[in-house]
């Protein structure tokens, strides 16, 4: 009975295709040995033309290419132009307030204005530190049916932030908005056991 030795060749081990590889049959001592003798063909490649189209990879190196290219240059320079030309306007603007008496009181104005306006906004929220006045829910939810508080889903959202069903971010902390939020607990006889 003859013993086979089986060898598992991979094209890595395979030998140029000008090189015949002998592999031997062994058998017990009482049998003949029988030796085969094949050359292996390489796979030739297709004779097809393949077409194909180069994919661009958007990691870091592809970032710096495009940073660092004429387009980018030409970008990156526009980019600052704007800023500049923003910072300028905004500089002459001050510059010819100061000059002019009328622009600079209607500028006193407008920024009086604006800082009353936030002053508004931020007393309505004074309950919120009045420890004396009771329950500090009761005057949120009175401040929120009067419609002058506005919380969670009745804000305002940014559309710019809107991704993976999220309706957007808010513009402020949604927790300072809350009733308790600067009270904190307190232990309370009621509390003591």
């Amino acid at each position: 009975m003859f013993t086979i030795m089986t060898f598992f060749l991979t094209t890595a081990f395979l030998p140029p295709p000008s090189i015949p590889l002998s592999i031997p049959l062994s058998t017990p001592s009482s049998t003949p040995t029988f030796t085969t003798t094949h050359t292996f063909q390489p796979l030739l490649p297709s004779t097809t033309p393949t077409t194909t189209t180069p994919t661009t990879l958007f990691g870091i190196l592809d970032d710096l290419k495009l940073i660092f290219s004429d387009e980018g240059k030409a970008k990156r320079k526009a980019y600052e132009d704007a800023q500049l030309k923003e910072q300028e306007e905004a500089l002459a603007a001050m510059k010819a307030r100061r000059r002019n008496p009328s622009k600079m009181e209607e500028y006193d104005k407008e920024v009086a204005r604006r800082r009353r306006t936030l002053r508004e906004e931020r007393e309505v929220w004074n309950f919120q530190t009045d420890s004396g006045k009771g329950d500090p829910k009761k005057e949120w939810d009175r401040l929120r049916g009067e419609g002058k508080i506005k919380v969670g889903s009745e804000m305002e959202r940014d559309k710019g932030s809107e991704r993976l069903g999220s309706e957007g971010l808010v513009e402020v902390r949604t927790d300072e908005r809350l009733p308790y939020i600067d009270q904190g607990w307190v232990e309370g006889e009621e509390d003591e056991e």
